[in-house]
């Protein structure tokens, strides 16, 4: 956090004026000129130009700023890069009236605050003014450059002496938080094929007209059960076929989100606030709130594997889910006995659909991706750090499609490459 901003929301500043500075040396240069010319009343007048001046100071130092501030954020929860508009309600809690001040709101990121505004004088606290004056309603344009939970505010407030000579700088309110979450890219809808794409809903359906599932077959591919063999659709065919009664009747999805440092080679402690914790983590966190909030509006069950210790919501509470992904991150703890198949009932039947967003996982993680790739229909990973050929090899080889996410790339293009894959797959039987 920027310490620039730390000693703006904190500090109590007082400073002269042109116009006080040249009181003061006036002052200062009568007092000795009074001594040699010996006149009693250049001694009156040069102290009097002195202790003006440092009056005003000390009374723009002392003088208590007491007004409330509360802010209302629309929307109240933003994306990043995405614009909030700011409302700040200003009310005078002083039993005298304040002056015309000038007023800036700040927030920890640059250019740490807003361009100074004038807010008119405020009439005291008390019932004969409520409503009347003592109030006042003021709104900006905020624009979060990345996913966080950012401390808006407090609001500062820049004020003269009735005479010009000094300028002081003071806090008024207190912070409130902003919820920024990562960008979310709707995706489109039949690009991507994936196992139960319809949804429990219209499996439900399938089901009650007779069992169409049933029919349902594909090619043989690496890791699937051999129970699962349809034997005259191999014969028809003149290749192994498998049912995919099963892959109809689950309309799950899990998603691995590696969130542990050491596997991200471009992590750095200390930035900015303005400036991600990894560039490689940002692009993984936006992947995992897309494909999963899209999963989710497709009708899936959702589950997501962190790699560290867990720090989101289910996405079964989409609000919550995106709130929990704005302050997400890499942690030093590794999750003990990681395993993709948490909470299953019947490891024997499909599990649906894996998306792994990684970026440059251990042995011992891509071992459990290819030993446990079997369990599901469909497995996508995503690489979200560059040079990872030897690894999306490995993958590959154990029957994962591998989708390389460079720099800037759109999420969508991302998607859309997962769907290419796939009928490259296709093409090529």
């Amino acid at each position: 956090m920027s310490s620039r901003w730390r000693r703006r929301r904190s500090s109590r500043t007082a400073r002269l004026t042109r116009r006080g500075v040249v009181l003061l040396v006036l002052g200062a240069a009568a007092l000795p000129l009074a001594y040699w010319l010996g006149r009693r009343e250049l001694l009156y007048l040069g102290s009097f130009l002195v202790l003006l001046p440092l009056v005003a100071l000390a009374f723009v130092r002392w003088r208590r700023v007491r007004m409330s501030v509360r802010r209302t954020f629309a929307p109240s929860v933003v994306s990043a890069g995405h614009p909030t508009v700011v409302h700040l309600d200003i009310e005078n809690q002083a039993t005298t009236p304040t002056m015309e001040v000038a007023w800036r709101d700040t927030w920890p990121w640059r250019p740490y605050s807003t361009q100074p505004g004038r807010l008119g004088a405020l009439k005291p606290r008390g019932p004969r003014f409520a409503g009347r004056g003592n109030s006042a309603r003021m709104k900006y344009e905020l624009v979060p450059p990345i996913r966080g939970a950012f401390p808006v505010g407090p609001m500062l407030v820049d004020f003269a002496d009735p005479f010009g000579l000094a300028t002081g700088e003071a806090v008024a309110g207190a912070m409130q938080t902003l919820i920024v979450t990562p960008d979310v890219v709707a995706l489109p809808d039949n690009v991507v094929s994936i196992a139960a794409d319809e949804g429990p809903t219209r499996t439900l359906q399938r089901r009650a007209l007779g069992g169409e599932d049933d029919l349902m077959t594909r090619e043989y591919r690496r890791g699937d059960a051999l129970r699962r063999v349809h034997w005259r659709a191999s014969a028809h065919h003149g290749e192994l076929m498998v049912r995919q009664e099963e892959q109809r009747s689950h309309a799950e999805a899990r998603i691995v989100l590696e969130t542990r440092r050491v596997r991200y080679r471009d992590a750095e402690s200390g930035r900015e606030v303005d400036q991600p914790e990894s560039e490689s983590f940002e692009r993984a966190v936006s992947l995992i709130a897309s494909v999963g909030l899209h999963l989710l509006r497709s009708g899936f069950v959702v589950r997501v594997i962190e790699t560290g210790q867990q720090q989101l919501a289910p996405p079964d509470r989409p609000n919550e889910f995106l709130e929990s992904l704005a302050v997400v991150r890499l942690v030093d703890d590794a999750t003990s006995d990681l395993t993709l198949l948490s909470g299953v009932d019947r490891p024997d039947r499909s599990q649906g659909s894996i998306f792994a967003v990684l970026s440059e996982p251990d042995h011992q993680l891509v071992e459990r991706l290819v030993t446990q790739r079997h369990s599901f229909d469909l497995a996508v990973a995503f690489l979200v750090s560059p040079r990872q050929l030897a690894l999306a090899g490995v993958l590959r080889a154990g029957g994962w499609i591998c989708i390389p996410v460079a720099v800037g790339e759109p999420i969508e293009s991302v998607w859309r490459a997962v769907g290419a894959a796939q009928e490259a797959s296709r093409a090529r039987g």
